[in-house]
């Protein structure tokens, strides 16, 4: 049986915001300045342009030409994120390279405590939005990932105001390790937390009781909620039914635990991350991703 985790305070002192200037990628942007300004965090806002696709061409004039061009517009794009990040400590970081492997040196280096990144939901997208970097980014990063998918609702101005959150459990170790981010939160925000356990059958009345009673038990004795949190158990597909339910509550937040996995890792544990890949491309909140 799971053991109570005990809370911690969140700090979020540097955020990371990833960019490759689309659409999509920008709405992301309104979360960052609200939880900076919450936080008091100064903001790296990066974007990376991918030359792996000619990694293996000589560096001809036309090629060095179309990469100092993709160059110069990157640039004039980071220019009109000054306006909405006015009076936020920030730093432009713009580089060429692997997507990546840049942003996670980025993180290392700039001690980053939180990524946040725009979503697609189709699956024709950027490099940066979906595939293969956003599933590193998840996987990989060694802080908590915010992503804003399309169906985000509401006014992306108050997502630092959390009201209610969502903190789906199976009891693992992985979403064990995103409960103390739903706990603080929680605390600090003066939000309702749902605690919501997805049983694969229907439970009885006995094993009901049972496992509410686990569910509560996850919360430290010593911790301090503006009001008592809400057990949930709801049989059937975890990724649907953490969908309707964060639609159900309409949820301010949605506080995933996920796997880290190797990047020589098989289609077993690729299939492993399916739910959280749902989650996220189809919330109308915020998800917030903390790796196990």
């Amino acid at each position: 049986m799971a053991t109570p985790t005990a809370a911690v305070q969140v700090l979020v002192k540097n955020i990371l915001f990833a960019t490759d200037f689309s659409k999509h990628s920008n709405e992301a942007l309104p979360f960052v300045v609200s939880i900076a300004r919450k936080y008091g965090s100064t903001v790296f806002a990066a974007h990376v342009h991918s030359t792996s696709p000619l990694g293996g061409l000589p560096p001809t004039v036309e090629l060095q030409a179309l990469a100092s061009q993709a160059m110069k517009e990157a640039r004039a794009s980071m220019r009109e994120l000054v306006g909405p990040l006015t009076g936020i400590p920030h730093e432009f970081i713009i580089r060429d390279g692997d997507i990546w492997e840049e942003l996670s040196s980025i993180v290392e280096k700039k001690g980053i405590d939180l990524i946040v990144v725009g979503t697609h939901g189709r699956a024709r997208a950027s490099k940066l939005l979906m595939g293969s970097v956003a599933e590193r980014i998840l996987r990989q990063a060694s802080c908590p990932v915010l992503t804003v998918g399309p169906n985000v609702a509401g006014e992306p101005g108050s997502v630092a105001d959390i009201h209610t959150i969502l903190f789906p459990t199976d009891f693992s170790a992985e979403s064990m390790a995103a409960l103390p981010y739903a706990v603080s939160l929680a605390q600090e925000d003066h939000a309702r937390l749902y605690l919501l356990h997805v049983p694969a059958e229907p439970a009885d009345e006995l094993q009901e009781t049972l496992l509410k009673s686990r569910i509560r038990a996850l919360i430290p004795a010593e911790t301090k909620l503006w009001c008592e949190p809400k057990v949930l158990l709801e049989p059937g597909d975890p990724a649907e039914m953490i969908l309707q339910q964060a639609e159900e509550l309409a949820v301010d937040l949605i506080i995933l635990g996920t796997k880290h996995v190797s990047r020589f890792a098989g289609s077993r544990t690729h299939l492993g991350m399916a739910t959280a890949y749902k989650i996220i491309r189809q919330a109308i909140c915020p998800v917030l991703s903390v790796r196990g």
